[in-house]
């Protein structure tokens, strides 16, 4: 989902809180999710997005239609006394007719700066799970240090966070052993034709690695993966918008229509301990 040049239409992105959601939208989205990946019926999927701070939702400028999405989810712990924070980002679905596009890049770092903005220098690192290799990728391409990788070593602090958000969120279907999330039963999987790794792609280190790490991806498995979001650790193309995002910060917006940016209800606190 991070190859190649634009070549579809033109895409811009928003931000709703789920709840904000119309029900012939929530279809779309469910619609383009089953698309994409096998064994994720109906109520886990409304489940899972009903949890979230909040929807980014990728549309054609043109039609308005919904041609992607991604969901957050706003997570607090702390580490040897010090206090974390974290996006993790559940769902995310980019039409196939709009890859090349980087528009949900740009707007889902858009969104992580206005929460940095909101912190007061509190750490904010995105919590990322992988169950293919396109998106670990996306951990290179929006960042210059990141975690697990090929080659370095986790760091014990990052290693210790990355422990305490993913089994705050997973409990005991997070292995820290290994790094990876293995539920009971199947949680949704990639089709098939989406799970192959092309010839190409073999050989990039960055997915030799991934593959190492999470041999039963295919099965639905999932790798865990932080990395701070800070300015000077995003690399070009999510560094603009990044910054973009910290003057904004997180308004408090009614739950109606579309908003630039959005992470809350109103009457809820920003972070989640669960």
């Amino acid at each position: 989902m991070t190859e190649g040049l634009p070549t579809g239409p033109r895409l811009r992105g928003t931000s709703v809180h789920p709840l904000a959601l119309t029900r012939a939208q929530v279809d779309r989205l469910y619609s383009l999710l089953i698309r994409h990946y096998d064994h994720t019926p109906r109520p886990v999927f409304e489940r899972d997005l009903y949890e979230k701070d909040n929807v980014i939702l990728i549309r054609d400028e043109v039609t308005g239609g919904v041609r992607g999405f991604s969901t957050q989810k706003l997570m607090s712990a702390e580490v040897d006394g010090t206090p974390v924070r974290a996006v993790f980002s559940g769902d995310t679905i980019i039409d196939r007719s709009c890859w090349g596009s980087q528009e949900l890049v740009k707007a889902f770092a858009r969104y992580c700066g206005a929460v940095e903005a909101s912190l007061g220098g509190k750490p904010l690192y995105w919590f990322l799970i992988s169950k293919g290799y396109r998106t670990y990728l996306y951990l290179p391409l929006f960042f210059r240090e990141y975690f697990p990788r090929f080659d370095a070593p986790t760091p014990e602090f990052e290693q210790r966070a990355l422990d305490a958000v993913a089994a705050m969120k997973f409990g005991d279907c997070y292995r820290p052993r290994t790094g990876l999330i293995e539920f009971p039963t199947c949680q949704g999987q990639l089709k098939p034709e989406l799970a192959e790794v092309p010839k190409g792609r073999v050989d990039d280190p960055r997915v030799k690695y991934f593959l190492e790490r999470n041999p039963r991806y295919a099965q639905g498995v999932e790798l865990a993966c932080i990395g701070r979001l800070t300015p000077d650790n995003l690399r070009g193309l999510c560094r603009r918008p990044y910054l973009e995002g910290m003057g904004t910060a997180l308004p408090p917006v009614p739950l109606a229509g579309p908003v630039v940016l959005r992470s809350r209800r109103p009457s809820e606190s920003l972070w989640s301990h669960a």
